[in-house]
């Protein structure tokens, strides 16, 4: 059978050899293998802490203000409910003068000293006119007297009177009192509410304040641990971007043009071939997974 010729394009024989070279180191590198650092969490910080339980310590903050108000409320509508319709003999008790005996009797007792006096005037003038005893000094005398009683029993009512009027002005100032004080109280009612729902808001503040500053140091821790990590991944991972690189480089490099006699006619691939055509697709692979980012 006639000999065939057959241009076979290969690369230097050092060159080969380097990249032979280069194929074992990958395949020890890759028997040898790496551990992969862990990915690390950075925990709550301490600010982020206090906010959570300020957070959870605020829930409900506004119910003591709530409850005041509806006390305030209750007891407003309560003193309002009180007051009106007519005064009470109890209330105007309370505003009576508590002299008002000693007024009456001293005035009761000066009208009868008027009495006796213009009596005995009475009586000196009927002397005189010799009318004393006589039925004219009667007629005036039981005048007299009926006046005495007149007098005594209208400056009795006047004093009570007035002291009515001075308890039952008490009673109505005192009512007035009341009911504004109610108004008040039940003013207060909404003032509470507000006051608790900014408290609840203000406690929401604090805390949310307080995340947005946990926020900013455990974003910054986190980083911290990005970077401790990558500190340890890089310099495992440096071997095989060496060899990457090594792999670009001998990609690139030339082939030389050589003839090779084959006999036999066959077709087959010679055992030089096999291993030149294994070793060039094992460097193709490792160029393929360092552009894939395995190395």
């Amino acid at each position: 059978m006639a000999e065939v010729q057959e241009y076979i394009n290969r690369e230097a024989a050092d060159i080969e050899a380097r990249k032979l070279g280069l194929m074992d180191s990958a395949k020890a590198l890759a028997e040898q293998g790496y551990e992969i650092p862990e990915y690390v969490l950075a925990g709550l910080t301490q600010d982020q802490k206090d906010a959570l339980q300020l957070t959870r310590e605020g829930i409900g903050a506004y119910k003591p203000f709530l409850t005041q108000a509806q006390q305030a409320t209750t007891q407003a509508m309560d003193k309002l409910s009180g007051i009106g319709g007519a005064p009470t003999q109890a209330q105007l008790d309370a505003y009576m003068n508590p002299f008002q005996q000693s007024v009456i009797d001293a005035t009761m007792s000066e009208l009868d000293k008027q009495g006796a006096l213009a009596k005995s005037q009475l009586a000196s003038q009927a002397t005189l006119g010799g009318t004393f005893g006589g039925s004219r000094y009667g007629v005036q005398e039981a005048e007299l007297g009926g006046n005495l009683q007149d007098a005594r029993a209208r400056a009795l009512a006047q004093l009570n009177m007035q002291n009515f009027g001075q308890a039952q002005a008490g009673v109505q100032n005192q009512l007035e009192r009341e009911r504004l004080a109610a108004l008040g109280i039940g003013s207060l009612a909404p003032q509470f509410a507000s006051l608790g729902a900014q408290a609840q808001g203000m406690g929401q503040q604090d805390a949310s304040n307080l995340l947005n500053i946990g926020a900013i140091q455990q974003q910054f821790n986190q980083q911290q641990e990005e970077i401790k990590r990558r500190n340890l991944l890089e310099p495992l991972m440096q071997p095989y971007q060496q060899l990457g690189f090594l792999s670009d480089i001998y990609q690139g490099a030339p082939t030389s043009g050589q003839v090779m006699n084959i006999g036999g006619g066959g077709t087959g691939a010679s055992p030089l071939q096999q291993a030149i055509g294994t070793g060039v697709g094992m460097l193709s692979g490792i160029g393929g997974l360092k552009k894939l980012g395995v190395f």
